[in-house]
């Protein structure tokens, strides 16, 4: 997509966030808790914004060699136009950088678009959790980007 940025996030772009949240998750992350993950020091905190306007984020902890990616994101009225692609082939680039080998992630198992994206960009299916979600399973994906366990 063009004019699409991918920076890393302010707190300026909080209440923008906030939105894109509360419309993509039933239990959806509060301020407070946006705001410590903003802070701490392994935490990787993404945003895309198009024409000035925060339309998708991303977050991810990166420690030593492993990264968890926590949260990603899309403006509903924005889906399917590969702005979630962009976020993470733009984790995966900075984990790269890093020296990172693996990044691990969770996603509902009946969330079809997200797994179709993680699996476009490379990941591969490990495990499920059982009732990880309550009354739904989680899909646990791995990328592996080198190193003696890739």
């Amino acid at each position: 997509m063009q004019n699409l940025l991918v920076r890393n996030c302010s707190l300026y772009d909080l209440n923008a966030i906030l939105k894109i949240e509360e419309e993509s998750f039933p239990d959806s992350w509060k301020r407070e808790l946006l705001e410590k993950e903003l802070s701490l020091p392994f935490s990787l905190f993404l945003v895309a914004e198009l024409r000035g306007k925060i339309v998708g984020y991303l977050t991810a902890w990166i420690i030593g060699e492993v990264c968890e990616l926590n949260k990603i994101a899309v403006a509903s009225r924005l889906r399917g136009r590969r702005i979630g692609e962009k976020l993470l082939k733009e984790l995966i680039n900075e984990c790269q950088e890093r020296k990172v080998k693996e990044i691990f992630l969770e996603v509902r198992e009946s969330n079809f678009s997200a797994i179709k994206l993680y699996e476009r960009v490379g990941f591969e299916r490990i495990s499920l959790r059982e009732g990880y979600y309550g009354c739904e399973n989680a899909v646990v994906y791995k990328l592996n980007l080198g190193g003696k366990y890739a």
